[in-house]
């Protein structure tokens, strides 16, 4: 239990692990948009105006949907705004992102310090948090602020939550719920923060701290009630296999009035992942996901092979699936044993159990391995850290001196492997280069790779890595379709039209079959172009090239649309698709 003796130390030591996190990080931004920030940034006319901010924070947007991207995140819109509206652009954005992380690892310090009240093993568990190359994707890749600012309100939430249990209080109180409210509309992640912050208390101060907790623990459920019906709406999906997340029109819970006028219902992702026979095989994701676990674990303790991207290998028999089921049954027994004997490391356990739980495919999620769901969990880690450098800097000062040393090297270790991965975020070539090095079989770090490659003119190795993709996963019409884009791109549009002919209804190959006649045959690219955008009204691109097909003129555009459209002309004329 923290008792606040040394306030000026505590504050220095907390200071230390924020300028770890700043030296870390800030001699080495990236020099483009990265991955997603290109459809959730680049792409996103919302984020990229000012005027929208007063939008942003509406709280009537919280009742009625709001029909833009990362709706069910209105935390992450209002603060990209915010960096617009300051005019740092994306360097701005990038520079939130750091500052984040660094008073992220203060949070955790003061946690480690409330829960375990060692300075010393609080400093060491902090900057394991701060230094641990597993945080790079969250970091540097704009769009993954969700995971960072859903982590500072979880954080805050936990710590007022301890606080109000020892002593409450409407400003300890009111703090926690409004910082839960404010972690659910940051990330999905996050809603895990009731069963958090029991385990928590009942570490901290027993049946005594529950009891004194419920009228907290009451307002924490109404808040994770009413984030199920805020979230259904805005951010549905469907996977092959499993039932769509979102709805599918007005409703009794959701009016008609609460639903924008020309509501979609939710889209299957562009790209079904490899994985895709999780979400009908229950024994497959059970082993499978068991796998991915006890990876989560190595990769916490020890973070070699981290990547971008990731292809777990299915397991799908009981005999390969055991083991990692009975290891992931015994680190949670062990956990729970420790935990009922009030030793920090249990606690632990069960906290970075708990804070995977969203990530596991328990309900469906597209990605079922990525760097960015162990963000959470890390918190976990940092306290499993604390526990096991106060056991072992115990009395005796050779011991404490070579537990030191041992922290020392470990934390060292952290920090070369943070800034040795830095490079492969300068760019989306180097970011996909990497993934594909570490795991050429992955077939999206591939497709993704050949995208970057085409970005740089290398027509030949955008081709070279569709194909592997393709080849890779060959049941996925997707990665067909995006070798017929390629090709098109450059210049080969007999090849992508053979490669269209099994795909007839597709929307993808509906636009390309326009796309390749756009320049000798207008009359018969536009119907095809309309059926393109008729079957995927939400693609951008369908919609540009539509316009450009028609030959519409640029009155009655947006800006943006204009300035989009003038750029897309070019690259279509580039690519010898347009006269």
């Amino acid at each position: 239990m923290l008792k606040v003796e040394k306030p000026r130390l505590y504050l220095l030591l907390a200071a230390a692990v924020f300028t770890s996190a700043l030296a870390l990080y800030l001699p080495s931004f990236p020099g483009e948009l990265l991955w997603d920030d290109e459809e959730f940034i680049a792409g996103n006319s919302f984020v990229s105006d000012c005027a929208n901010l007063g939008t942003a924070l509406n709280p009537a947007n919280l009742l009625k949907v709001l029909p833009v991207p990362l709706s069910a995140r209105p935390v992450v819109n209002a603060s990209l705004l915010a960096d617009v509206c300051s005019g740092g652009g994306a360097g701005g954005m990038r520079l939130t992102n750091v500052l984040l992380h660094a008073f992220n690892g203060v949070l955790v310090f003061f946690l480690l310090l409330t829960l375990c009240g060692s300075a010393p093993a609080a400093l060491f568990g902090a900057l394991v948090f701060a230094l641990h190359p597993a945080s790079a994707e969250v970091v540097r890749i704009i769009t993954y602020r969700s995971h960072l600012l859903g982590f500072f309100f979880f954080s805050a939430g936990l710590l007022s939550f301890i606080f109000f249990a020892r002593e409450p209080g409407l400003l300890t109180g009111a703090s926690a719920v409004l910082a839960y409210f404010l972690a659910v509309l940051s990330v999905e992640t996050p809603v895990v923060l009731p069963a958090a912050a029991l385990l928590a208390v009942y570490f901290d101060a027993g049946k005594e701290g529950l009891k004194r907790a419920a009228p907290l623990l009451l307002g924490f459920l109404l808040i994770a009630a009413f984030y199920l019906w805020f979230r259904a709406p805005r951010s549905g999906y469907d996977l092959p296999g499993s039932a769509s997340s979102g709805i599918t029109g007005p409703s009794l819970l959701y009016p008609a009035a609460l639903l924008p006028r020309d509501f979609l219902p939710p889209e299957s992702y562009a790209t079904p992942p490899p994985w895709r026979e999780l979400y009908s095989n229950r024994a497959a994701n059970l082993f499978t996901m068991s796998a991915v676990t006890l990876d989560y674990f190595r990769t916490l303790a020890w973070p070699s092979r981290l990547s971008i991207d990731y292809n777990p290998a299915l397991i799908r028999s009981f005999g390969p699936g055991v083991p990692p089921l009975a290891g992931c049954l015994a680190a949670l027994a062990a956990g729970w044993l420790l935990f009922l004997k009030k030793k920090l490391s249990g606690l632990a356990l069960l906290f970075i159990f708990l804070a995977l739980l969203p990530a596991l495919n328990i309900l469906p999620v597209y990605n079922i391995r990525a760097d960015r769901y162990l963000y959470l969990p890390l918190a976990g880690f940092a306290l499993l850290a604390a526990a096991g450098f106060g056991r072992a800097s115990g009395e005796g000062s050779r011991r404490r001196i070579f537990t030191f040393a041992a922290a020392g090297l470990y934390l060292a270790g952290l920090g070369a492997v943070s800034v040795r991965r830095g490079p492969e975020f300068r760019d989306p070539l180097a970011l996909f280069s990497a993934a594909v090095a570490r795991d050429p079989a992955v077939p999206r770090a591939q497709a993704n790779l050949a995208a970057a490659l085409l970005r740089k003119g290398d027509c030949g190795g955008a081709v070279s890595h569709s194909r592997t993709a393709a080849g890779l996963d060959p049941g996925n019409r997707q990665f067909l379709l995006r070798l017929a884009y390629n090709l098109a791109w450059c210049g080969r549009g007999g090849e992508s039209a053979l490669l269209l002919k099994d795909s007839p209804g597709d929307p993808d190959a509906l636009f390309l079959s326009g796309l390749l006649r756009l320049k000798t045959d207008r009359a018969r690219a536009v119907p095809l172009l309309k059926a393109a955008l008729e079957a995927a009204p939400r693609r951008r691109l369908f919609f540009l090239t539509l316009l450009l097909a028609e030959k519409r003129g640029p009155a009655g555009l947006a800006a943006r649309d204009r300035e989009d459209l003038a750029e897309l002309r070019k690259l279509y004329r580039a690519a010898g698709l347009l006269l």
